[in-house]
């Protein structure tokens, strides 16, 4: 039998009756004993709060003098488009937020089951959310949370829910909400108002015309940039909608909050007119009008009834706080195992990434040394059609694995661009960077570079004195190019065009002769150059399978060689 629970002496609930679990709470369906009127209950045990300080103490009392100070003003405007709080009850154990039940879920389950809203309901469905918003906004209060899990429908009417992040003027600085609805200003400005929920409302409305998140990324970070810098445009044919509403939803998602539209400007808009005199919108606000009245006279009647019944109260209540007690023992013992389970599964997960990006830039480094081996295999085998070439590749080398010790020391985070295997989490960077092996790293990348500088200035020599005696009219040309400045690269089409005529020149070797061993050392040859040909996409794991190819030409097995030229 499930175990039915009290809440004071009013309210009661069954504990599989959940309608939603969070960071540090859940939410019940229960009833009124004395009305039998379905509520919701948020319950929050004081237990889970101790460790996230007193600063999120400090926001659920907030939350609830802002929803109980809402509750009234929704009455006293007429506004039945917030859900409301009955009440705040405490034990030793717990704290209870008793609100208003909404039988029709949330809008995101009402998006799951149709993936879009057709134009004339989703403007009857703004008319009513930008009420609560401008009842909110009039008393400085912004939400900063507004997404469809915190829109509620309780029979057709649609309730601003879920205060849980909302602020008065004072915390205006605090930037919080859920990535893909907040405004620029909380990325770019140390201050900002209640526009913030004008915008998330708009982002809002466009998901549930279109189907789409507008603004969505891989990670918070691109999400970020993506609402700071790409425009809100509805050009596409997809964005099927009167010039009306795209006008209004472009004044609601305006990145500039002193030129966004306010939420009393837009209930200016023409286009709500006809839901002013729409018969649900009638009936939401007689029903309102009506429900008023009754929560008049049960008050009256509440009063008395508390008076008689205290005595009774104190008694469940210490009932309730020993079975509560023993509750948060139980709870206490299953935190600490999940909290040692998940801080460990957090550990390893950052020394598999700490381990994922040592791998990536050995392999980096790796293609980099390959296009060293690359000069002394042309040097040693082709050194008089290739003098160019080989001090190109060298001084293309020490370039890079300058430029990978420069980002490494400055922290630079390495990405896609710079290598296919190298793409982590910001967090996980932090940690890589963190690590004591990262000096390390350095020293020996130091040692890599210095290795190449010796080799190129050596090769200088080689090459200038091969050339001087051998082909004295073009000695001058290998001078101009072999200087010592390892900062200044090549002409990148001039090498391209003369390392590619120098392939072809092999290639018809190839054809021609019938010797086969000839042949294999010419092909060997061809797929060295094409390498060095390719040294960008060598150096970013694109072309080869750097480990694959290293083994192959241990093996030297040139069938392998060819297979792993286009990756």
């Amino acid at each position: 039998m499930i175990e039915k629970k009290s809440v004071g002496k009013k309210y009661e609930y069954y504990l599989n009756d959940k309608l939603g679990t969070g960071s540090f709470a859940e939410v019940v369906k229960g009833k009124n004993k004395k009305t039998d009127e379905v509520v919701a209950i948020k319950i929050i045990k004081r237990s889970v709060l101790a460790k996230y300080g007193d600063e999120i103490m400090n926001q659920i009392q907030l939350e609830v003098k802002i929803l109980q100070q809402l509750a009234s003003l929704s009455q006293q405007s007429m506004c039945p488009f917030i859900n409301r709080i009955y009440e705040f009850l405490e034990t030793a154990n717990n704290f209870y937020i008793v609100l208003e039940y909404c039988n029709q879920g949330t809008l995101y389950d009402q998006i799951k089951k149709v993936k879009k809203i057709e134009e004339k309901e989703a403007i009857f469905i703004l008319f009513q959310l930008l009420q609560a918003l401008s009842l909110i906004s009039n008393n400085n209060i912004a939400h900063r949370d507004i997404k469809p899990e915190n829109i509620f429908i309780k029979d057709g009417v649609y309730k601003l829910g879920d205060f849980g992040f909302a602020s008065q003027k004072s915390l205006y600085q605090t930037h919080l909400g859920t990535f893909p609805y907040m405004a620029p200003e909380f990325f770019n400005s140390d201050n900002y108002n209640t526009k913030v929920d004008v915008w998330a409302l708009g982002l809002l409305t466009h998901e549930i015309l279109f189907g789409e998140i507008y603004y969505i990324g891989r990670s918070q970070f691109e999400v970020q940039q993506k609402i700071l810098t790409k425009p809100y445009l509805l050009n596409d044919r997809k964005y099927k909608i009167s010039e009306q509403f795209k006008n209004l939803l472009y004044k609601m998602i305006n990145k500039d909050q002193k030129t966004r539209i306010s939420a009393q400007e837009a209930l200016m808009d023409p286009i709500f007119d006809f839901c002013k005199n729409d018969p649900r919108y009638l009936d939401i606000m007689k029903a309102e009008k009506l429900n008023q009245h009754f929560e008049e006279n049960s008050e009256q009647v509440e009063q008395i009834s508390l008076l008689e019944d205290e005595d009774k109260l104190k008694k469940e209540l210490e009932q309730q706080k020993k079975k509560e007690q023993k509750e948060q023992q139980e709870l206490q013992e299953y935190q600490k195992l999940q909290q040692e389970k998940i801080i460990s599964e957090k550990n390893q997960f950052i020394q598999n990434g700490i381990k994922g990006i040592k791998e990536g830039i050995l392999d980096k480094i790796a293609g980099i040394t390959l296009m060293v081996q690359l000069a002394d295999y042309l040097n040693e085998n082709i050194q008089q059609l290739c003098r160019f070439e080989i001090l190109y590749i060298l001084k293309q080398a020490a370039i890079l694995i300058q430029q990978l010790k420069d980002r490494l020391e400055q922290q630079a985070i390495l990405g896609k661009h710079d290598h296919v295997k190298i793409q982590f989490d910001c967090e996980i960077w932090m940690h890589f960077y963190e690590d004591r092996n990262l000096l390390q790293f350095i020293d020996e990348i130091e040692e890599v570079k210095n290795q190449i500088k010796k080799k190129y200035i050596d090769y200088v020599n080689i090459i200038n004195y091969f050339s001087l005696i051998n082909f004295p009219t073009e000695h001058h040309k290998i001078e101009s190019i072999a200087n010592l400045n390892l900062t200044k690269p090549i002409d990148l089409q001039l090498y391209q065009e003369q390392l590619f005529l120098k392939m072809q020149f092999l290639k018809q070797d190839s054809l021609k002769t019938e010797n086969q061993f000839i042949k294999q050392q010419i092909d060997k040859c061809i797929l060295w150059m094409y390498a060095a040909y390719e040294f960008q996409k060598l150096c970013s794991g694109e072309l080869f399978d750097i480990k694959r190819f290293i083994q192959a030409i241990i093996n030297d097995d040139v069938e392998e060689m060819k297979c792993l030229t286009l990756k």
